[in-house]
């Protein structure tokens, strides 16, 4: 199987992953906003890197660039609009969201390498 096939599979094993870590510690109460914070992480996630090997073939570093950008963005819009308009409990869902933002960060040199030859 190529990488760029498993990292999607990645992704969503991480979201899995921080979902269940997530309701263990948070709690019941907080189930809603850990569950929204890892949707909406595994979408942007998933979202970029369909946009990054579309938009810069053979850029990585501008690719991983990019990316650490939108994340942050992403994160701000979170915190400043997602949480306060939807009623979300904001630790929850942004712990949540910046957790599978990080570990699915640590895939993205494999997902972008995916699509270029190694010379030797």
């Amino acid at each position: 199987m190529k990488p760029a096939a498993l990292v999607p599979a990645g992704v969503l094993v991480i979201g899995a992953l921080v979902y269940g870590a997530g309701v263990a510690l948070a709690g019941s109460g907080a189930r809603k906003g850990v569950a929204v914070g890892v949707a909406v992480g595994c979408a942007f996630q998933l979202l970029f890197l369909l946009i990054a090997h579309v938009a810069f073939p053979g850029k990585q570093l501008a690719a991983y660039g990019v990316g650490m950008l939108g994340r942050l963005l992403l994160v701000v819009a979170s915190a400043l609009v997602l949480v306060p308009a939807s009623g979300l409990p904001p630790a929850p869902t942004l712990f949540s969201l910046v957790t599978v933002l990080f570990a699915t960060t640590v895939l993205e040199p494999v997902a972008l390498a995916a699509g270029t030859e190694k010379k030797s």
